[in-house]
């Protein structure tokens, strides 16, 4: 589990199905399901945190549940797409639109670059959003400070037209200078069932307990 302030991103659970499928299938742009409009049932959601889990496993991606006590499931983000030899990933987030306009996205965003930075190792994470889709570009370049690097030119089909994906992305050294000094806390879960804080060193991929 990664905390920072309120925010904790956990693994996602079945229990959560019912509230996750009744936000996240809002009849508006997903960007973690590809801005896509069609019907997901729960078992479509159980189905797709399946895939996420595997993906897990075999080290493609990890999916996170974004978490505020008493609240429940907000949203879900996730670290997909790693090239472990180039050392970046993607950045794809989604948060149910009765929560937003609270900070809690940027608050899960900064530690899910903490987790990808200094837990992970990445050397570059991107981000990539819809070009009609203001809301989460403005979000990505004006309050996570990714750069925008380019522009994929008519890449989607979305809304009965063509329209262009913008492309962002954040170096290590970047989040370093900008966010290195959040206190963002990782913990695990040891046989004692206690959670136990770990500490990671600038420049180091390794935990020290």
């Amino acid at each position: 589990m990664i905390t920072f302030e309120e925010i904790e991103l956990r693994g996602p659970e079945l229990r959560d199905v019912k509230t996750l499928h009744q936000n996240i299938t809002e009849a508006e742009m997903n960007p973690l399901l590809a801005n896509a409009y069609y019907p997901l049932s729960t078992l479509g959601i159980e189905e797709f945190l399946s895939r996420k889990a595997n993906d897990a496993r075999e080290r493609r991606g990890y999916l996170f549940s974004i978490y505020v006590e008493g609240e429940g499931p907000l949203g879900l983000l996730e670290l997909g797409n790693i090239d472990w030899k180039a050392r970046h990933l993607e950045l794809s987030m989604w948060v149910s639109k009765g929560f937003r306009g609270r900070g809690y996205e940027k608050k899960a965003a900064l530690a899910a670059l903490h987790f990808a930075f200094k837990e992970l190792g990445m050397h570059k994470v991107c981000a990539k959003c819809l070009e009609t889709d203001s809301v989460f570009c403005h979000f990505y370049e004006q309050v996570l400070a990714f750069a925008q690097e380019g522009k994929l030119r008519e890449q989607n089909f979305h809304g009965g037209k063509y329209v262009g994906t913008l492309l962002f992305g954040m170096l290590d050294k970047e989040y370093a200078t900008m966010f290195g000094q959040n206190k963002v806390a990782i913990n695990a879960q040891k046989s004692t069932r206690k959670l136990v804080h770990m500490e990671f060193k600038e420049g180091s991929t390794k935990p020290e307990y």
